[in-house]
């Protein structure tokens, strides 16, 4: 299985081409759009699922313009769907440039599964960056949005964020996955679960 960041989002997002045997899933979309296509030809992958983490702008601002060129069937967690039609509750609205959506899209809900070829996509549901933030889980790997980063987790001073549902999410739900696996954020550098239990800012509310 290949797992490729793509680096240079909007607010230094990060997207994920995951893929397997020609196929891929990219997991959000705020990279430039030809970046994205560009890097996949390179590893011979057809996008063919976009999943959403979240529904700010720098996860989506090129949401239209991939899911036009490959095709993919597009996916967010049903409490973000109104973000790609509103762009207040993307933020977009106070960047200076407001955005919706018009790609078609499904919705996916806590424990969710996507399949793609051999490849299984487990949703976890972990709402506090926004009510429709969402975890993936592939084999022993996390891609984790806005919800976890090395080092710390994802703002909540935002419309619709919450930090008593982002500590729930992080501490009953992704402190509880093995230590070994693998995060992938939406922003900053890779991590494991068992360094961000020891070492995270959030720990100092947490009694282990």
């Amino acid at each position: 299985m290949i797992i490729k960041p793509i680096t240079g989002g909007m607010f230094d997002s990060v997207s994920y081409l995951i893929g397997e045997k020609g196929k891929a899933v990219l997991i959000d979309a705020g990279v430039k759009s030809e970046n994205v296509l560009s890097i996949a030809k390179e590893l011979d992958l057809t996008i063919e699922i976009i999943i959403l983490t979240h529904g700010h702008i720098d996860h989506v601002a090129e949401l239209d313009n991939i899911s036009k060129h490959t095709k993919a069937k597009v996916y967010l967690h049903v409490d973000d769907e109104i973000s790609l039609s509103d762009a207040r509750y993307n933020v977009s609205a106070f960047t200076g440039t407001a955005i919706t959506f018009e790609c078609k899209r499904e919705t996916l809900r806590d424990g969710s599964v996507l399949r793609l070829g051999d490849m299984e996509f487990k949703i976890i549901h972990t709402p506090g960056h926004t009510p429709g933030c969402i975890c993936i889980e592939v084999n022993n790997n996390l891609f984790s949005g806005d919800t976890l980063f090395n080092s710390g987790y994802g703002r909540v001073d935002l419309p619709n964020g919450s930090f008593e549902d982002l500590y729930k999410s992080i501490v009953d739900k992704l402190f509880l996955l093995p230590n070994d696996m693998t995060v992938y954020p939406g922003h900053g550098s890779s991590t494991t679960i068992g360094k961000e239990k020891s070492t995270n800012p959030i720990r100092h509310a947490i009694e282990w």
